[in-house]
């Protein structure tokens, strides 16, 4: 999905930070590099003051005749160096302070000698070091504009697969800690004026060690100071107060002019006029009472009265937000009249004031833009493959040859091609003969097949667009033998795939959750059937009811993880490539496995030898079925078993025709409502035909194959809609 850090779907939470966390922070970070970084430094003697040059001593390889110095006598706690001012931009080492003309220290010193000063390189973005500006500003926000949607071809892509798409504020961890600590450093600097932040040697969040005495005034460039005694870095930041205002004011304006964005193609801005003129004098308004440079000085001698402006801001804000922010205004301005004169409201009041507002204006600029993105649906839907396809042709150029594209897609034109016929359960005939079809339909088609494939044969390299999974993450879907012997695997995926980077591996993983309950159903019947003859009579069949089939695959998907696929996992992963988190993980998988085979196992006794059992919870299986159920679960269920390898084949199978019956031939179906079938017809048995009293196995995952199906069949529709035209162009495909 989109990588938006406020877009979320309405059915979905999110707590983490885009794509994925979904959460992106646009503040300006200074970047600090070390002057120290690539020197061992001996200690200096301690100084009262800070020193603008330091004296060049003699080597220390020469001779003197003086008595030969003491070592360096330990520093107090509250003893800090200047390291000098750092630039974002200049070359490495301070541009000014009383390191600035430091000589590099000898090679042959001790390493382990007590006058060695080790040095930690500062970085601004790491999330220990409070923000210079607040995380709602106009960056932040720009994404929100109507002209920016529009521009945006993967979030007008994920609105056709999702109606209730909406822009929704992340509430993220991560998040909460930046903003956390943003907002404890402007209290902090609004109640005693420093700015300071400090991390230990190994970039650990450490107390504050204030550098304010050595640099009294906020620099316009983070200062990089060191404590030796404590080894501590602290860096003297700039001044928060002005930019946290001149963002408000920015934001403000922003949000009760939305209709300044707006671009004519989309609306008459003369019908408008009226409204545009009202925001307009407001924002002047606005302007005339927030001035940010007179609020900081304001502030600075304690005579800053927050009541009167906010008091006017309120009442702005409630003629523009939705009646459900209402209240949220009230709370805003009642926590700055308690800052009035007389009132028993603190500095510390005043900013949560600011920090009410903010989040409220973010509030409000997520309305405007949902209700927009509403509004202009049937716009965005009706144009939506036309823009795509341009965006792609934008993005590629002109002179791309899209070579994975044709390989894709002639791959399944050849593997139609060899193919007697297609299973279509609405045709008379009930199948489709793919040579004799017109070469625009065999193209459609193709792209059917090609996206199946894409799905159950996924690229060796992963999709584009993906984040790299970290150590914590859960193990990805396996990767299965080919189900296609003769047709080689796409070394990646298609250059026309990359909107649907995510959707495609999480139907692949779909695909192989299907494949495990699958196998574990299987499981059940052999085990059912394990002291039978090699032709089981009737009454052998009646022993696995419909019944017990269904309620063995709910209790499956309980036991199991979220993805049963995972089960396939294990057996395929290096010792050598797991760390720690990731074998957590695996040994989770594998424990579920064995409980999943237990009670396949347990059920299966039920099933063989039925009779009321002596406990609630039943009694347990002979260990001898245990261990044949094991074995087999070990032999079979991994993606190198040639029975995992036909299974899939089969499930793969079944899914084309479920997808042909839906999509094919193109009917007065669209991508919001692909046509109702019945999926039992579409599940062949051994001759091609479906008679009621042939068993397949299948039949008690007709739900999952019918939602499998119809994701696919919806990707599907809405990439033919999108690059079809691309695609039917001579000597493409065909």
């Amino acid at each position: 999905m989109h990588d938006s850090p406020h877009l979320k779907r309405k059915s979905a939470s999110s707590d983490s930070d885009h794509p994925s966390d979904l959460q992106s922070t646009s503040t300006h970070h200074v970047s600090v590099s070390s002057p120290l970084s690539a020197e061992v430094v001996f200690k200096r003697p301690r100084l009262d003051k800070i020193q603008t040059s330091l004296r060049r001593r003699p080597p220390l390889h020469r001779k003197s005749p003086l008595k030969p110095r003491p070592p360096p006598t330990a520093r107090n706690g509250c003893d800090i160096e200047d390291l000098g001012l750092v630039s974002a931009t200049a070359d490495p080492g301070p541009s000014s302070g009383s390191l600035l003309h430091l000589r590099p220290a000898p090679s042959n010193v001790d390493p382990s000698s007590p006058s060695v000063v080790p040095f930690f390189p500062i970085d601004t973005n790491l999330i220990h070091i409070p923000s210079l500006h607040p995380l709602v500003n106009r960056q932040t926000l720009k994404e929100l504009d109507l002209d920016v949607i529009l521009r945006n071809p993967q979030l007008r892509h994920d609105l056709l697969f999702d109606p209730g798409l909406q822009f929704r504020p992340t509430s993220s961890r991560r998040k909460r800690t930046i903003c956390e600590r943003y907002w404890a450093s402007v209290i902090q600097e609004i109640e005693t004026g420093c700015t300071c932040a400090s991390v230990d040697s190994r970039g650990k969040p450490h107390s504050v060690v204030c550098a304010c005495a050595q640099v009294p005034e906020p620099p316009t460039q983070p200062v990089v100071a060191y404590s030796s005694s404590l080894d501590v870095f602290t860096l003297r930041m700039p001044s928060r107060i002005r930019n946290l205002l001149e963002e408000f004011l920015e934001v403000l304006l922003l949000v009760i002019q939305p209709l300044s964005s707006v671009s004519g193609m989309y609306v008459n801005p003369s019908m408008l006029k009226s409204q545009m003129q009202e925001h307009s004098d407001q924002a002047a308004y606005i302007r005339s009472i927030f001035e940010p440079a007179l609020i900081e000085q304001e502030l600075k001698h304690e005579l800053f009265d927050p009541s009167g402006l906010f008091s006017a801001i309120g009442a702005i804000l409630k003629s523009h937000c939705a009646p459900m922010r209402d209240r949220a205004v009230d709370a805003m301005v009642q926590s700055s009249q308690a800052c009035a004169p007389g009132g028993t409201g603190k500095k510390r009041d005043a900013v949560m004031a600011v920090k009410m507002c903010m989040e409220i204006l973010e509030l409000m600029k997520l309305d405007i833009a949902n209700h927009q993105l509403q509004t202009l649906r049937p716009f965005l839907l009706r144009t939506s493959g036309q823009f795509e396809l341009k965006a792609f042709k934008t993005r590629k150029g002109s002179e791309s040859s899209l070579r994975l594209t044709r390989e894709w897609l002639r791959q399944a034109h050849t593997d139609l091609v060899t193919r007697k016929s297609i299973p279509h359960p609405e045709y008379p005939t009930g199948s489709i003969q793919y040579s004799a079809l017109p070469r625009n339909q065999q193209t459609y088609l193709a792209v059917l097949k090609g996206v199946i494939d894409l799905i159950f044969d996924p690229p060796e390299a992963p999709l584009e667009g993906l984040s790299s999974l970290s150590s914590s993450s859960p193990p990805p879907t396996p990767f299965f033998q080919c189900t296609s012997p003769t047709l080689p695997r796409l070394s990646a995926h298609p250059e026309t795939t990359y909107l649907d980077s995510t959707r495609l591996a999480g139907l692949s993983a779909d695909a192989a959750d299907v494949t495990a309950i699958y196998m574990f159903l299987l499981l059940y019947r052999q085990l059912v059937h394990s002291d039978s003859n090699d032709s089981p009579s009737p009454h052998d069949l009646t022993k696995v009811e419909d019944v017990n089939l269904a309620s063995l695959k709910t209790e499956i998907r309980d036991i199991g993880s979220v993805r049963l696929g995972y089960c396939f996992s294990s057996r395929l992963v290096p010792e050598s490539d797991i760390d720690g988190a990731r074998e957590k993980e695996l040994e989770k998988e594998r424990i579920a496995k064995q409980d999943i085979v237990l009670q396949v196992a347990k059920r299966a006794k039920e099933a063989r030898s039925p009779s009321v059992p002596s406990s609630p919870i039943g009694e347990a299986p002979h260990e001898t079925m245990i261990q044949v159920a094991q074995r087999w679960a070990d032999s079979n269920i991994h993606p190198g078993s040639s029975l995992c390898t036909m299974l899939r084949r089969r499930l793969r199978d079944v899914i084309f025709s479920c997808v042909i019956a839906q999509a094919y031939p193109a009917r007065e179906t669209t991508p919001e409502k692909p046509p109702s079938i019945d999926f039992l017809s579409c599940i062949p048995s051994e001759s091609g035909h479906t008679p009621c009293h042939i068993v397949t196995g299948m039949e008690p995952l007709a739900d999952e194959i019918r939602n499998l199906a119809e994701k696919i069949t919806r990707l599907a529709l809405i990439h033919l809609n999108a690059y079809l035209p691309l695609y039917e162009q001579d000597d493409f495909v065909i």
